[in-house]
């Protein structure tokens, strides 16, 4: 499992980011008249930092981001009745349309990106420590195996850093280092959270989407979507308010599950579309 495919599966699937993102690009234009897209920037913080915990890099996220903007346009023609062909998503997304033209042609491409530097390392050091007994590597190994795919272009030392810092290698008393043996079980948790984030970050922009541009028809199309906080809480008592937050959305949780178990019918899960809420508590200090 590589961290670039779970990155791609992130961003790839929750393509609704996007369209919420530009259409705060035009609104922060119209209202200040500013070039500079501000919020656009703070908005694309979060995906990014996501995206580079996951392993993916900027050339990576670029590719993916074409494919997520032709999603995404093809998805609001069909909303609007329009056929999706290569001119309306060229208009709709500024792209040109021989690239629309080589992604819907071949539109199994984007699951073939060449590995990255860091995957390429990660493997390179898996397979090296598969092959000695102790499975450990000198700091002059080491510095061979990374010299060897960024070709000097980044130092070694640098290169180490990150990889301790993430939990890839560990430094062993003996000043060797040896690949962490949980890095596997490491990556099956990524995969599990990053399951989640997609899920979650897709139902939360579907929401906004949903009332940025149909709930305006009528206040019964709108979905419910509000933040509770407070700026007036000594850092000191936040882990007593969030513990005392968190079992009061498991009681919330509970009551909703209640609710919609009454609802349900006797049929397999996924016959009809979905329907709920979704929950979650954040502290700005975490971040």
């Amino acid at each position: 499992m590589r961290l670039i495919r779970i990155a791609i599966v992130i961003f790839y699937s929750s393509h609704y980011t996007l369209c919420t993102i530009m259409c705060t690009k035009i609104m922060d234009r119209a209202k200040q008249g500013n070039n500079k897209p501000i919020q656009l920037q703070v908005a694309l913080i979060p995906v990014c930092k996501m995206v580079i915990r996951f392993g993916l890099h900027f050339h990576e996220f670029i590719r993916n981001l074409q494919v997520a903007y032709i999603k995404a346009a093809e998805e609001i023609l069909s909303e609007s009745n329009r056929k999706p062909n290569f001119q309306s998503i060229a208009i709709k997304t500024g792209m040109d349309r021989r690239t629309i033209s080589e992604y819907k042609n071949n539109d199994q491409v984007n699951y073939t990106n060449p590995l990255n530097k860091m995957d390429m390392l990660i493997i390179q050091l898996q397979i090296y420590c598969g092959k000695k007994t102790n499975g450990q590597l000198t700091i002059e190994q080491l510095q061979i195996i990374i010299d060897s795919i960024y070709a000097q272009h980044i130092r070694s030392g640098a290169i180490i850093n990150e990889l301790l810092s993430n939990n890839i290698i560990k430094k062993l008393e003996d000043n060797t280092y040896k690949i962490n043996f949980t890095l596997q079980q490491q990556l099956s948790e990524i995969s599990m959270m990053a399951d989640e984030v997609d899920y979650t970050a897709k139902r939360l922009f579907q929401t906004y989407y949903r009332n940025m541009f149909y709930g305006n028809e009528s206040n019964k199309n709108k979905l419910l979507q509000s933040s509770c906080l407070s700026s007036k809480i000594a850092p000191r008592h936040h882990n007593k308010v969030q513990l005392l937050v968190k079992k009061e959305l498991e009681k919330s949780q509970s009551r909703i599950i209640n609710l919609l178990q009454k609802h349900e019918s006797n049929v397999v899960e996924n016959t009809y579309p979905e329907i709920g809420i979704s929950q979650f508590q954040f502290s700005s200090n975490n971040d």
